[in-house]
This record gives C-alpha cells, structure tokens and sequence, in this order.
C-alpha cells in the first residue's frame, strides 16, 4: 500500500504541477478571470466533483512505442505535448485527487492538493535525511563531522523552497481570479 501511494503521489504531483504552470502562464497574462474562462483554458469546464465519473479520457492505445531514451519523447522538448499529457492524466486521476472532498469547487480542490503534495514531498525529504543521519551517526565512527545536517541539507532545501514556490503560485493564480487565497484558510 505504501509504494502504491507513494506512485499514486508522484503521478498527482506531475499533473498538478502541469496544471498550475498553465494557470500561472494565464494568470501572468491576463487578472480578473473568470472561474469560466480559467476552467475552459486547462480543458476542465463543465467538470464538478459530483460528475467526475463521466470525465470521458482517451482510452489507452493498444500498442505502446517507447522511446529508446526518455528525453527522446516528443513531450519533453514540446510544451503543447507535455501539456497534453498531462491533462490526460489529470482526467484520469480526477476522482482520486477529489475523492470524499464533498461537492466543491473543482479548481480550488486541485490547487489545494498541489500544495498538500509539495508539503508532504518537502516532509518526507526532510524526515528521510534525517532518518539517514541518525542510523550514520549510529553506526559510522565521525559521520556527524563528515556529513551535513538534514537542516542544512541542498536537497531538504530545495523541496522546502519547492514547496514554498507552490504556495506562491497557488496564491498569484488566486489572486488573478479574485479568490481567497485558499492556501492561507487551509493551512495545508
């Protein structure tokens, strides 16, 4: 169960960081937008939490042609491509991203979950180090000396920041949309 929820994590992060470049992309552009014109722009109009079981994505194709290398896909250097499948994804996971959210707004669901997940990616980083220093400092003679803090730590510190970047980008598209920022009333 933990490595299937650690998978089902790592997909959501994927498509909710795709969403939220877009959103950031619009609300760079253009303030004052309507939850419509937002909705219609990520390709999510007319989806509500109570109807997500009749998002209809396109269906798996029978035969897969995998690239030798995986900067060889086609989505890696094409924005359009990536988006695309992304959003195809985000349909798919819909009902496990909104599952026992009640009957809510759509984006505000999504953009919540984005900064729980880069929370939680930024915790378990931190929570793993620290793991890691404890069992050297247990076991290898000089490992306190040798090696930097979890505290310290580039990686820790760049999920941190991570994390923290999200919340910024959650907060600009809310604020282009003329929205409470949900970050702040959730405290996620």
């Amino acid at each position: 169960q933990i490595g299937i929820t650690a998978y089902t994590d790592a997909i959501q992060r994927y498509v909710l960081r795709g969403l939220l470049d877009r959103l950031v992309a619009l609300a760079s552009e253009k303030k004052g937008l309507s939850k419509a014109e937002v909705l219609r722009h990520v390709g999510l109009e007319g989806i509500s939490a109570d109807n997500l079981r009749a998002v209809d994505a396109s269906p798996s194709k029978p035969v897969v042609n995998w690239p030798v290398l995986p900067w060889n896909e086609a989505s890696h250097a094409n924005a359009e491509a990536l988006w695309k499948h992304q959003h195809t994804l985000l349909l798919r996971e819909l009902p496990s991203i909104l599952s026992g959210k009640g009957s809510g707004d759509v984006l505000s669901g999504l953009l919540r979950k984005c900064v729980a997940l880069e929370d939680d990616h930024a915790t378990r980083v931190y929570k793993s180090k620290s793991r890691d220093d404890a069992r050297g400092a247990a076991t290898v003679p000089g490992y306190k000396e040798a090696h930097i803090a979890a505290e310290k730590d580039l990686v820790v510190l760049a999920a941190k920041e991570e994390a923290e970047s999200v919340k910024k980008d959650v907060g600009l598209v809310e604020a282009a949309m003329g929205l409470e920022s949900s970050v702040v009333r959730s405290r996620l």
